[in-house]
């Protein structure tokens, strides 16, 4: 849903009052994962030395490689089930399975700053000393039509909430 137009959010939330938004798997190629991975590969070079050695190096060695097997499988897992995803439906805004923000929790939401690639919607709480939702293009290609899109849900959900 992420890479639609908001017409097609929209068919969605008016047919099942909800809209996914998966992880977008192109986006597990932005930075950091671009600039940690060059050092990375470096860094793996080294690891048939350190098991040479025989000394300290060699716990150092193996810690790394349980280290690069657990980034490696976590990736992998996220990629193909392209979890944690944004769900908005009629309770709230979902994050993954353990970020709730119900529509009366909403107090704002900010424009979307950051530079093209790493562009973020924070969406601030009723309680200031909540933590805010942050929306970041893993979810949604276009965060200042998300941002639209939401606004008006947000719009049409206080106007039920007050004519209630």
């Amino acid at each position: 849903m992420g890479e639609r137009l908001p017409e097609a959010w929209m068919v969605e939330w008016h047919r099942n009052r909800r809209v996914e938004f998966p992880l977008r798997r192109w986006s597990m190629l932005q930075p950091p994962v671009v600039l940690i991975l060059p050092m990375a590969l470096l860094s793996m070079n080294g690891i048939p030395d350190m098991l040479d050695d025989g000394g300290g190096w060699r716990f150092f060695a193996y810690l790394l490689i349980a280290m690069y097997a657990g980034v490696v499988v976590g990736i992998t897992c996220q990629l193909v089930t392209q979890r944690p995803a944004l769900v908005v439906d009629h309770r709230g805004l979902h994050l993954g399975r353990r970020r709730f923000l119900p529509w009366d929790g909403i107090g704002s939401i900010s424009p979307v700053t950051g530079p093209k690639p790493t562009r973020r919607l924070e969406i601030f709480q009723t309680n200031v000393w909540a933590k805010n939702l942050t929306v970041t293009q893993q979810h949604v290609n276009d965060l200042h039509a998300f941002r639209t899109w939401l606004d008006d849900l947000l719009t049409e959900h206080r106007q039920t909430s007050h004519s209630n």
